[in-house]
């Protein structure tokens, strides 16, 4: 970690560049009075100097940081994330998922509640003919027969018993069945399946809440990577700007040593091929520019677009990008162990391959026989059960305790059970994979992070020794020891070490981002489930 006297340094390191025209100013007007006046005395020119070299107004000041926070408002990593998360269509579709989880579990835990029906029926029958009960065709000609050899019988009462039996015989031969055409019935129906609640409703219904857990876990991981890509979004914009301050610096510096070598040719002390070379430095310098701006306007556009803002809105870096990280505490093994325990990917794996298990269980139970209770209320007109048939509404009830098995149910809930086993090998092996990838992010995560903090002591290093050079430069060049091409190329390694500087803070922030969203870390956005 760095302290606090070094991290001052830092800052004031990077956040005053002097560009070339604060350096080379004084060796302008030096050679532009050669140029265009006679040679001065020894006191002249020493006065000349010191003249030019402690005017003020020919120095221009550019404060990287402040360049880096641009005009408009100022947002961190941290707002880009969340604001990110809070309009990301990608949190939507997931967020839509769960509620569609939520919905399966909510139809799974209606199974368990027994199943009630009801049905209202009307039926027009067709007429029909009844026949009599105990009559045929000639019926009446065997009564009369009868009734005939009965008046024979000399007894008296068996001749009155026979003939009452004949009488009976004669009634019964002339009765029908009504017919009745209207049939009107209401009725309902209640069932329990007593095996398959504890065999298979109960096993999915669990399933189904570690569906809902899983995915809800799903929702904090794609708002984690989420957040995670607009941060790095945002640290490419700010390393774009960075690019284009040190961009424009060289710019400044290529124009201002074309000036000078311009008035050095007019003055017969340089080539012409030294001005044309220089002249293709600028061109060169002004086309890495052009290039700088065409990174920031692109890095800017997927700032806003991950962002959701409008394309117009002015864009600028709040946060102190040289700020020194938190510590990592712990080794790197024991990141990997909270990474297996913390990250979001890989609990909703867990809660999934569960969740199989579960229907593994479920479709099992399905080859079992099935005990199912049943009750009935039948209100009809007429009612079936009631022997006569009578043209009024009549109430019965029934209740049944029903065993049922075939074998095709054995069968097909074996298949099943075989395709709910295959889904949770693929979820474990899924686990794995998972595994094996975090580990290895950890461990680049890691590793970039103790480089990156690395990189910073050595740029800080090199803009030390580049301000160290500049300012031997200076000296050697007011002494009359050194060229202008010298102090030139100290102005350009100068500017070098600053975007190495830029680029190592950067990175370092990157790679601590990356770190804390590899174990699992960086922050659960509760709100994107809610």
């Amino acid at each position: 970690m760095t302290s606090p006297s070094r991290a001052v340094t830092f800052r004031a390191a990077l956040s005053s560049v002097v560009l070339a025209s604060s350096v080379l100013a004084p060796a302008m007007l030096v050679s532009a009075q050669d140029a265009t006046t006679p040679p001065a005395t020894t006191s002249d020119s020493a006065t000349l100097q010191t003249s030019a070299a402690t005017t003020p107004a020919e120095a221009e000041i550019i404060d990287v940081e402040a360049f880096l926070r641009g005009e408009g408002r100022g947002i961190t990593a941290e707002d880009a994330a969340r604001r990110a998360v809070e309009t990301g269509p990608s949190i939507e579709s997931v967020r839509a998922q769960l509620s569609a989880a939520r919905a399966g579990a909510d139809r799974a835990m209606i199974a368990f509640f027994p199943r009630l029906s009801v049905e209202g029926r009307y039926t027009r029958l067709s007429p029909i003919s009844q026949p009599n009960l105990f009559g045929g065709e000639n019926t009446d000609e065997l009564l009369d027969a009868a009734e005939q050899l009965a008046m024979g019988v000399d007894d008296p009462e068996a001749r009155l018993l026979w003939q009452g039996q004949i009488m009976a015989q004669r009634e019964q031969a002339s009765f029908t069945f009504p017919v009745l055409l209207d049939n009107w019935s209401f009725g309902g129906s209640l069932t329990v399946p007593v095996t398959d609640i504890f065999l298979q409703i109960w096993p999915s219904y669990e399933a189904a809440q570690g569906a809902v857990r899983a995915q809800r876990h799903q929702v904090y991981a794609q708002s984690s990577e989420v957040a995670q890509n607009a941060r790095e979004t945002f640290y490419a914009f700010a390393r774009a700007r960075g690019g284009l301050a040190v961009a424009r610096a060289a710019v400044a510096a290529a124009e201002l040593q074309a000036q000078l070598i311009e008035a050095m040719v007019r003055a017969g002390t340089s080539a012409q091929v030294d001005f044309v070379r220089v002249q293709a430095q600028v061109a060169t310098a002004r086309v890495a520019a052009l290039r700088a701006e065409a990174a920031v306007l692109t890095s800017a556009t997927a700032l806003r677009t991950v962002m959701h803002v409008d394309p117009d809105e002015e864009l600028a870096i709040a946060e102190d990008l040289l700020a020194p990280l938190p510590p990592v505490t712990g080794e790197r093994e024991a990141l990997v162990a909270a990474a297996y325990d913390q990250r979001s990917e890989v609990r909703a794996l867990r809660e999934l391959a569960g969740a199989r298990g579960r229907q593994v269980d479920a479709a099992e139970g399905s080859r079992w026989p099935h005990l199912v209770l049943a009750g009935n209320l039948t209100t009809a007109n007429p009612n079936q059960r009631i022997f006569p048939l009578t043209q009024e509404f009549q109430t019965t009830w029934d209740v049944s305790v029903v065993v049922s098995w075939s074998p095709n149910d054995f069968f097909v809930g074996e298949v099943a059970a075989s395709e709910a086993r295959a889904a949770r090998s693929q979820v474990e092996a899924d686990l794995r994979t998972l595994e094996d990838g975090i580990r290895i992010q950890v461990t680049q995560a890691y590793e970039s992070l103790r480089a990156a903090r690395a990189a910073i002591e050595a740029a800080r290093a090199g803009v030390e020794a580049a301000d160290e050079t500049l300012r031997v430069r200076q000296e050697q060049y007011r002494a009359g020891a050194t060229v202008v091409t010298e102090l030139v190329l100290a102005v350009n390694e100068r500017a070098r070490a600053q975007l190495d500087l830029v680029s190592a803070a950067l990175d370092a922030r990157v790679a601590y981002s990356q770190l804390l969203r590899a174990t699992g870390a960086d922050e659960n956005y509760q709100e994107a489930v809610e």
